[in-house]
């Protein structure tokens, strides 16, 4: 007689992706609005930065450069910010029994984390950016000319898009540095995170003067030991096209093992959180 062998039950499952999509969802339907209107706030405070540039500079502070110089200057800190938020309700008791006790996995938790605040919000941000860059573009571009006496030239007056190769090596941010801008960003939003899952009151601001004293003493430490700091970025560096073998592993301690262990204390934090 065949006995048929059971089946993990989904509550016991590390991942299970009809659990994972009812989360997704129970989680969009209670933040939307948070989002949504954070969205918003990022737009009027965009508005009120596009106003006062281009009158202090008479319309002529938009080119690719400036454009490059918001979109990095504003995904930092709204992405700093915006993940230091994303666990805002684990610092209050009732709010914490009520996300901790989902019926999902710490992994699908962390997966949801990882989508939501290091891809998810990068695309809304990049969205919300472009959206509304390219008519105020428009408006630069049809009103420079009749601002200035004689020739204007209007070539470095183009759309900034991320990760879109303009001018190839000449470009105003190379897609090797831009890549490098984004690993930089994601290991901010890891460190944020791991510090308001481990903080109990005040994470985000806790986790800002941490990482604020560890920027300090780093650069002391290359001021008193004379180490050359472009040491640390010459993977996104186009001018270093040889790499020694210390560079390399150098390189990758500081871009791949040290945010990899940022976005695994995030896991753990997030497990332990679940164990009390």
């Amino acid at each position: 007689m065949s006995q048929d062998t059971p089946s993990t039950p989904p509550s016991t499952q590390a991942w299970n992706w009809q659990r994972f999509e009812c989360l997704a969802l129970a989680h969009w339907a209670e933040q939307r609005r948070h989002y949504l209107g954070y969205l918003l706030v990022l737009a009027i405070l965009y508005a009120v930065l596009l106003l006062l540039t281009l009158g202090v500079s008479s319309f002529k502070a938009f080119d690719a450069e400036v454009q490059a110089a918001f979109y990095f200057s504003g995904l930092f800190l709204t992405g700093y910010v915006f993940a230091g938020r994303y666990f805002d309700g684990i610092a209050q008791r009732e709010s914490a029994l009520l996300i901790l006790m989902r019926p999902a996995s710490v992994l699908e938790k962390w997966a949801l984390c990882v989508l939501v605040v290091a891809v998810f919000y990068p695309l809304a941000y990049s969205a919300l950016f472009l959206l509304m860059s390219w008519p105020v573009l428009q408006l630069v571009v049809f009103v420079r000319p009749l601002l200035s006496e004689g020739v204007v030239s209007l070539d470095k007056y183009f759309l900034f898009v991320p990760w879109w190769p303009h001018g190839g090596e000449h470009a105003v941010i190379s897609l090797r540095a831009q890549m490098g801008l984004w690993m930089a960003l994601w290991a901010s939003q890891a460190f944020v995170l791991a510090g308001t899952l481990y903080f109990r009151k005040a994470g985000m601001l806790k986790a800002l003067v941490v990482g604020f004293a560890l920027f300090v003493l780093t650069v002391l430490w290359t001021v008193v030991t004379g180490a050359r700091t472009e040491s640390l970025s010459v993977w996104w560096s186009l001018e270093a096209e040889v790499f020694t073998p210390w560079l390399h592993g150098l390189n990758a301690l500081v871009w791949i093992v040290v945010p990899g262990l940022l976005w695994g204390l995030v896991y753990v934090n997030l497990q332990e959180k679940e164990l009390l």
